[in-house]
């Protein structure tokens, strides 16, 4: 399969076409020419057989009779090879003289193999009939210059034009095959690049192997935006953090003063004002140790804490840990975990974070009565985790979107949360090089977490 497709990709590529379009439309020039050429040599070398079977007819229009005729015959014929040159004259009498027969068919006379002289030309001849002195003279030539004629043109385009065929082809197979490695490594960065990995890049040697042509230019100039577009978004992400390291102190001062000022003052509405304001200031505190978080994963610093992590124990723990918060809502959580080792390279702590996040954003999002159900299974050598509920789903057009910090699919936010949820889980996966998948469970939302083999 495969081979099928890598065939496919090389036919599909412009340079193998363009080089095949260019080779067919030089041949076929050639084939034209070569054509013309070949008609051209046919019909004069055939006009000049018949003038050359006329110009002998002159040899024998001298005889008055037919016995001096059939003389002057019989001796031509005796010097005659009748593979080259056949002659016969019927005398009157029907007897006849020379180095073939000929048999009268219809409407010509047909030249057949005398048993006294050397077999015919396999090529056939042109022959002139002529009544002469009360018979009749049949002088052939024989067609073996046409034949000749036609083996030249044949080897000519059998030893020239196909191996001129066979190079262009080769070629032509050879620069698709160059062109279709460079373009598939412009577009595998592509992809990594719409799939976030911001430090992908076009190989080097694409981009120096053919300095100055097209690929070159576009692979150059690819890795110049990447570069580009990965400080921007360091620049962006740092811009990020540092806000959120230098308000997150100041915040928390707040929250702990609002706290004093709530248990200070008596039982009314200032309390009441003071204590939503705390929770209020305790919320933007979880926002931006949220992102301080995220940016400490992205950062790859955790990954130096990274050890075997059994997945099963890891997900019976977390699972056990919210039963009673989804029974609060109205729902169920429950666990399905077959018999078997799914054990994973990671940071414990982080893979605990992130199957609560899911958890806790199935419990929030997935209706009045929210039934989730937590899934491993090993499939291809890779260990999946897998978080289903049966609320509303996310639409498809938005799946993307939900991996954004800050961003919420309900506009009007009236759930709580902060939108940084699914993108703490979206850098944890990152971390730990595993594929995110939002599907849908119909209905409902599915959340696929595919590790790699350890």
């Amino acid at each position: 399969m495969t081979g099928r497709l890598n065939r496919a990709a090389i036919l599909a590529s412009t340079p193998l076409r363009q080089a095949l379009g260019l080779m067919g439309i030089v041949f076929a020039i050639l084939l034209v020419t070569l054509g013309f050429a070949y008609v051209a040599l046919r019909t004069s070398t055939e006009d000049a057989i018949q003038a050359d079977l006329k110009q002998q007819t002159a040899v024998f229009q001298v005889a008055a009779n037919p016995e001096t005729l059939s003389v002057i015959v019989s001796a031509e014929a005796r010097a005659s090879d009748p593979s080259e040159r056949a002659i016969a004259f019927v005398l009157p009498d029907g007897r006849q003289v020379g180095n073939v027969r000929v048999v009268h068919q219809g409407d010509q006379w047909v030249v057949s193999r005398h048993p006294d002289f050397e077999p015919l030309s396999k090529h056939g001849y042109f022959t002139l009939t002529m009544p002469l002195a009360g018979g009749l003279l049949v002088i052939g030539e024989s067609r073996a210059p046409i034949a000749e004629l036609t083996s030249t043109f044949l080897a000519i385009l059998v030893f020239s034009f196909v191996p001129s065929l066979l190079i262009s082809a080769a070629y032509g197979a050879w620069a698709g095959m160059r062109a279709r490695r460079r373009v598939s490594a412009i577009e595998e960065t592509l992809d990594q690049l719409t799939e976030g990995r911001l430090e992908a890049r076009v190989p080097e040697d694409g981009v120096k192997s053919a300095r100055g042509d097209d690929l070159a230019r576009i692979g150059a100039r690819l890795n110049v935006m990447a570069e580009t577009q990965e400080a921007t978004v360091a620049a962006l992400r740092q811009v990020s953090a540092d806000i959120a390291h230098d308000l997150k102190t100041p915040m928390q001062r707040i929250s702990v003063l609002l706290s004093e000022l709530r248990d200070s003052l008596p039982e009314g509405e200032a309390r009441e004002l003071a204590e939503r304001a705390g929770i209020e200031a305790e919320g933007a505190v979880a926002v931006f140790h949220s992102l301080l978080r995220i940016a400490q994963i992205e950062g790859g610093s955790p990954k130096s804490r990274f050890s075997s992590v059994e997945l099963g124990a890891l997900a019976s723990d977390i699972t056990e840990l919210y039963e009673a918060s989804a029974e609060e809502a109205g729902g169920t959580l429950s666990l399905s975990r077959p018999d078997g080792d799914f054990t994973v390279q990671g940071d414990r702590g982080l893979l605990g974070q992130m199957l609560s996040n899911l958890i806790e954003n199935a419990i929030r999002h997935a209706g009045p009565e929210p039934q989730i159900r937590v899934e491993l299974a090993r499939r291809a050598g890779r260990v999946n985790l897998v978080v289903r509920d049966h609320g509303p789903g996310i639409p498809e057009q938005e799946r993307a979107k939900v991996l954004r910090r800050l961003y919420r699919l309900e506009r009007s936010r009236t759930t709580p949360g902060n939108g940084l949820g699914l993108a703490l889980v979206q850098a944890v996966a990152g971390l730990h090089e595993t594929e995110l998948n939002l599907g849908d469970n119909h209905p409902g939302l599915s959340v696929t977490l595919s590790f790699p083999a350890p």
